[in-house]
């Protein structure tokens, strides 16, 4: 008879019986990381991912490293098994051998293998560095805080000793040479073993999203972790993107009369502290400088989360004349934003790039054109250059920006983990902050007058918006306008006697390709394999790869392969950068296309709660009519994230709050009669919601 399984009191009990101090946050169901880095705020410690597997030989084996650690294969050879050989554990599994269901694995489950089923309890090394731990104690809903040097007390109480390990070491493994054979068929070089090349994403996107983008944005060469968390090393393909986002918005800002300006990045507690409401938008996000070496500053200063009590000051000695406006300026920064939840690159870290606008005029209603207009210029940015669809919209009143007049946004949508993600935003800042810094202007009639302010940003945050939206089980997908390399040409060589003839032809189809606008770069390394190459473009997410063998060469020809839909033709070499150019646009446009028609599948209308609920635990966003009162949008987010809560943890489902995304500016006029989905009052528009990041 199997004997019963430890409860989270009882693993409660063993570190109070051991003197431990622990604390203990209750929360949601998390089924996976992402659900955690919704639902809880830990005090120390990181999230931690934890893993069990199960090998053909019945043995069993624990992982734990940090949620952003990508687990490399060439550990498992250490804990006397591979990697082939291993799987998921069965929930039949995790339940009897850890007394624990899926999504609540953790190595308190330890506890209940008094069978030692347990081969091996690995912990990556860099997991030693921190000061505390987190886990679950048996169930999902709670999560245990306990410093590194008690967990291990723990451990060792149960008789358990962890194996450290570096996790993200990689195997060595030599480049492998060409093949050089006699008659070999062309494109067979494709079908090499993506295993082999250490280029395969681990995850599938539509089942483990959170590792799915760490695996893709790590191997994809974008993203370098950093020793601070929150903040990422921007490696040159990610940041040949934002430079591909930068060119085509600076351009179009200045056709609206916008001049790039730079303002410093400290601010004063001071000028930070003048507009009130401003200030407690960003309070918990703002990161202060109070020393320099052993010295306390005099007072301290902020590291800018915006720039609009920075700038302000500067607005408020420039203008006192109507012949002063407008005045619009624009700046290519950085800002840091100390969020407390677990960051994520690209979409929420504690540093990141953007451009903020500022803007100055004489009237609302000029105040009200720039707005839009630059609301509009996002929404070219997404659709035009991303290829990710969006939703113009405005906020609902308690989710504007802090201080502001109004919000306007686009928001965009992540079909595989059902989270909309708020694009970039354009906000009137109506008169508020001109009288807090005291901007005034005299008009043509001598009268002293406050001017109508704007202020616009959008972030690197569209880079993840971007991977998430297009990228699939093989890697990045790059729409061709911000691809760093638009098109790839890859030699296929077997015989030396090949050689000088096809790297010829490939340098001359470069220059042709060049000259017809095309981004274009030849791979002709000799110490990797044509399938080799192939994956590791095909990873980044080039849009097209031109492969070029000795047949092909007799032909006349040229083997094409999109990125996009891993369609495969053969093209003449004769005005091939013409043919190219216009394949690449046809590929952006069908991206676009693809990724609209996976967005509106998801786009639901709800009149009532109960529809309302039930697509918005399908993952999907909903349109409902609304009553617009502040005070029923409150009582929306606390009774969905109630009964998402609710929900056993076997049903498929999103949890969380569901929140306004925006009142969209596109929409079907209300009818006669139509009444509030929530409250039954009389409707005045409809608004988009969603769970959001």
């Amino acid at each position: 008879m199997e004997s019963s399984k430890l409860s989270p009191q009882d693993i409660e009990n063993q570190l109070k019986q051991l003197n431990i101090e622990y604390i203990l946050h209750n929360h949601e169901a998390c089924m996976n990381i992402a659900d955690l880095q919704q639902h809880t705020k830990l005090n120390h410690a990181p999230l931690i991912k934890n893993i069990f597997s199960e090998d053909k030989k019945g043995q069993c084996f624990l992982i734990s490293a940090r949620h952003d650690t990508i687990i490399e294969r060439a550990f498992y050879k250490k804990l006397g098994t591979s990697y082939s050989n291993c799987r998921m554990a069965k929930p039949e599994v995790l339940q009897a051998v850890l007394g624990v269901a899926p999504g609540s694995v953790t190595p308190f489950g330890l506890a209940n293998d008094t069978e030692k089923k347990v081969k091996a309890f690995a912990l990556d090394e860099n997991l030693l560095k921190e000061e505390w731990l987190s886990f679950h104690p048996l169930v999902n809903t709670q999560t245990i805080e306990i410093k590194r040097e008690d967990f291990v007390k723990w451990l060792a109480s149960i008789d358990r000793k962890p194996e450290v390990l570096n996790l993200s070491e990689k195997e060595e493994v030599a480049a492998k040479p060409e093949k050089k054979e006699a008659a070999p068929k062309e494109k067979k070089a494709a079908e090499e073993d993506k295993d082999d090349t250490k280029l395969k994403i681990m995850h599938k996107k539509n089942e483990r999203f959170s590792d799915w983008y760490t695996d893709v944005i790590v191997k994809g060469d974008l993203i370098e972790y950093y020793d601070v968390s929150g903040c990422y090393i921007l490696r040159p393909w990610a940041y040949g993107i934002w430079e591909s986002i930068q060119s085509f918005f600076d351009a179009e800002i200045k056709k609206l009369g916008v001049e790039n300006a730079y303002f410093p990045i400290f601010v004063s507690q001071k000028a930070l502290n003048k507009e009130k409401a401003h200030v407690e938008g960003f309070s918990a996000e703002v990161a202060w400088v109070t020393k320099y070496s052993d010295t306390d500053l005099a007072e301290p200063v902020a590291i800018r989360p915006t720039s609009e009590t920075i700038m302000y000051n500067a607005y408020s000695k420039w203008i006192s004349s109507h012949r002063d406006l407008p005045l619009k300026l624009n700046q290519w920064t950085n800002v840091v934003r100390w969020e407390f939840s677990s960051p994520t690159p690209f979409i929420r870290t504690r540093e990141f790039l953007w451009q903020e606008g500022h803007t100055a005029h004489a009237t609302e209603k000029e105040a009200d054109e720039q707005t839009y207009a630059i609301l509009e210029l996002y929404r070219r940015v997404y659709e035009e250059v991303l290829a990710v669809p969006v939703i113009k919209g405005v906020k609902t009143e308690s989710e504007k920006f802090a201080g502001g007049h109004y919000t306007t946004t686009v928001e965009a949508y992540i079909q595989e983990n059902g989270r909309a993600v708020q694009s970039a935003t354009s906000h009137n800042l109506g008169e508020n902050f001109a009288k807090m810094f005291n901007i005034q202007y005299l008009d043509e009639k001598n009268e002293k007058k406050w001017v109508w302010q704007t202020s616009w940003g959008l972030t690197t945050r569209s880079i993840g918006i971007m991977i998430m939206v297009h990228g699939d089980d093989q890697g990045l997908v790059l729409p061709p306008r911000i691809a760093k390399v638009q098109a790839v040409i890859i030699p296929v060589i077997f015989k030396d006697s090949e050689k000088g003839k096809l790297d010829a032809k490939a340098k001359e189809l470069e220059e042709e390709l060049a000259k017809a606008g095309v981004r274009v770069k030849i791979d002709d390394r000799t110490n990797y394999s044509p399938g080799w190459k192939y994956n590791h473009w095909e990873l980044k997410g080039v849009p097209l790869r031109i492969e070029l063998g000795p047949k092909d060469l007799e032909k006349g020809e040229v083997r094409l392969v999109k990125r996009f839909d891993g369609s495969k033709s053969q093209l003449k070499q004769e005005n091939l950068g013409k043919q190219v150019a216009e394949i690449l646009e046809q590929i952006q446009a069908a991206m676009l296309a693809k990724a609209t028609e996976k967005r509106n599948v998801r786009l639901r209308e709800a009149h009532d709660w109960e529809s309302f609920m039930k697509h918005l635990n399908e993952g999907c966003i909903v349109l409902t009519p609304w009553c617009f009162d502040e005070e029923e949008e409150k009582k929306v987010k606390l009774r969905s994230k109630e009964e998402a809560g609710q929900l056993s943890a076997s049903e498929s489902h999103l949890t969380g709050a569901a929140k306004t995304l925006c009142i969209p500016l596109e929409q079907e006029p209300i009818k006669e009669g139509e009444k509030c989905f929530f409250t039954g009052k009389p409707a005045k528009k409809r608004v988009l919601w969603g769970r959001s990041y």
